[in-house]
């Protein structure tokens, strides 16, 4: 996790870790003196459940602490002052105990409270005891531990150095009396206290590896839960049938879209065992297909049509997903064909509406410029020369008529042929010689491969090639070179791109150069690039403009092949 992440997680849950976090240089405003020393106010799960160990554990040593005095006692080696104290400490554990049992309010008082019982009463009992119970010494780990692993840095250096304090100063009380060992004790006190230093740093330590932990773990445990209730969300809400399929081909989970289409009631949770299973006789077909596409390990092909148990035309796609945690899953997505056939309908007829207002438009205007150049000729008063131009405006609409009409009808008889393994370099040179006949030299042809081919009909690619020279010769200079052909591509045709010195199309009207009936020339139709991209992608190609840097910015169009042909 980003130490960004990792700061956020602490300011925002760490009141909820289960262990201690670093220690703040100045404390915060409002806060009680046992917040400043305990990591935490609300303390989690966890944590909570960690402290009542702990006060188990204290309740295990009070009990300990309380049979010994007792066994010393009727060995006549004891006083009945210790088995008192001892008895009070297992009372007031028991009565820490019970609170942290019950409520988790006042945490950092309560772990506070504890370890400074344990110091009190420790110190004490061990002062009672005497020279005799030097192996008390271990007892004052519980409280070390309990302010390293919830308490601050500060407040674990403070409990060590005053558990070293105290054993020192019971050393130096037994060498008040000049007893022999007396230098040992101190110095074994001494090694005692750095070794509870280190005991306690170690535990603050392993506390904040602990609480990073805990926190990317909830940080994980967020963005899982959060992703896995967007995927449900989108799983209901797609429209389409989504089956999730593990490696054995039973379904892990489907939409209420896919129970619908496939007939099949309820969803998976709710049916008996073998009603989504793949051998069903309603999902015969689609289990073999995705059997199959596991089997061969390859990518899915076309769509896979079948029937379901209503007899209702389904068509599903396979996504495979094989690397994934727990073994590999396919996602199927299943379609009704009447909502697919629906859709291209609407579309089609969208289609045809644009069409039809853009075709109305263009016939308007020169049908108003015939009308206009009528009703002038009718006057009275006109010269010959006059009545001549009116009779030429009149043809030269009919004839833009004619040709938006005949343009109209070549986009409807446009339809895919069969394709034709060709090189097109041979039809290339035959339209250049055409072309270039009245400036010699003004149009080159480039090859990477002279001899590579391209699947497409010679007729329709040469009406595309030779409307894309029209358009270069309209607004290419006249000098030598200025419109290029460039063949791409070894053995297959990659791209076949016409380009020309030209002025290049301006950014904001290059999505609309392919629209029907957008020209910027007053003589033009706006049908040429829109047919010319429709044969295109009937041969899975696609045609489109870019600019490039030729020592200067030049415009070309391109005709980039993209899979193989389809029929249409």
């Amino acid at each position: 996790m980003p130490a960004r992440a990792e700061r956020a997680a602490a300011d925002a849950g760490g009141a909820d870790s289960g262990f201690a976090f670093d220690d703040l240089p100045h404390a915060r405003p409002g806060q009680s003196l046992a917040q400043r020393l305990i990591s935490g106010t609300t303390p989690s799960r966890e944590r909570a459940r960690s402290f009542r160990v702990l006060g188990g554990a204290r309740l295990v040593m009070g009990s300990i602490l309380l049979g010994w005095f007792v066994l010393n006692l009727l060995s006549g080696g004891g006083r009945g002052v210790g088995i008192a104290m001892a008895a009070l400490y297992v009372l007031v554990v028991l009565g820490q105990w019970m609170i942290s049992l019950r409520t988790t309010r006042g945490f950092p008082w309560q772990v506070l409270s504890a370890v400074l019982a344990d110091l009190f009463a420790f110190t004490a009992l061990q002062w009672v005891a005497g020279r005799s119970a030097q192996e008390l010494l271990l007892s004052y780990t519980l409280p070390v531990l309990a302010a390293g692993v919830w308490g601050t840095l500060r407040f674990t250096l403070a409990t060590a150095a005053a558990v070293s304090l105290l054993l020192l100063a019971q050393a130096l009380a037994g060498l008040s009396g000049w007893r022999a060992g007396g230098e040992l004790e101190l110095l074994a006190s001494g090694f005692v206290g750095v070794a509870y230093f280190a005991m306690g740093i170690l535990a603050w330590q392993l506390s904040q590896r602990l609480v990073r932990q805990e926190h990317r773990a909830r940080s994980s445990e967020l963005r899982a839960s959060r992703q896995l209730a967007i995927n449900r969300h989108v799983l209901l809400e797609h429209p389409d049938g989504v089956l999730v399929l593990d490696g054995r081909m039973r379904v892990e989970a489907a939409n209420p879209a896919a129970t619908n289409l496939l007939g099949m009631p309820g969803t998976p949770d709710e049916l008996t065992p073998g009603a989504w299973d793949l051998g069903n006789p309603a999902l015969a077909v689609l289990g073999e297909a995705v059997r199959q596409l596991a089997g061969a390990g390859t990518r899915p092909g076309s769509p896979l049509q079948f029937e379901s148990i209503d007899g209702v035309r389904l068509q599903a796609r396979v996504q495979p997903l094989r690397h994934l945690p727990g073994g590999p899953a396919y996602v199927v997505f299943v379609q009704d064909m009447r909502d697919i056939g629906n859709q291209i309908q609407q579309d089609k007829l969208a289609a045809l509406g644009r069409l039809v207002a853009a075709l109305a438009h263009e016939i308007r205007n020169p049908l108003g410029a015939i009308a206009h150049a009528n009703e002038l000729a009718a006057e009275h008063g006109l010269s010959e020369t006059q009545r001549l131009r009116m009779s030429e405006l009149i043809s030269q609409n009919v004839d833009r008529l004619n040709r938006i009409v005949e343009d109209v009808l070549d986009l409807g008889r446009a339809g895919a042929r069969s394709p034709v393994t060709l090189q097109p370099m041979r039809l290339l040179r035959e339209i250049v010689s055409e072309f270039d006949a009245a400036v010699p030299g003004r149009i080159v042809l480039d090859a990477e491969d002279a001899q590579a081919t391209l699947e497409f009909d010679p007729q329709q690619l040469r009406r595309v090639i030779v409307n894309l020279l029209g358009n270069a010769q309209r607004f290419a200079s006249r000098e030598p070179a200025a419109i290029r052909i460039t063949l791409r591509g070894t053995s297959r045709v990659r791209e076949l791109a016409v380009a020309n010195d030209g002025p290049v199309v301006a950014p904001t009207l290059r999505t609309q150069i392919f629209e029907p009936f957008f020209t910027t020339d007053s003589r033009g139709t706006g049908l040429g690039l829109y047919i010319c991209q429709e044969l295109c992608s009937r041969y899975g190609a696609r045609l489109f403009y870019r600019v490039v840097q030729r020592g200067q910015a030049q415009g070309e169009f391109v005709i980039g092949v993209m899979s193989a042909p389809q029929d249409a």
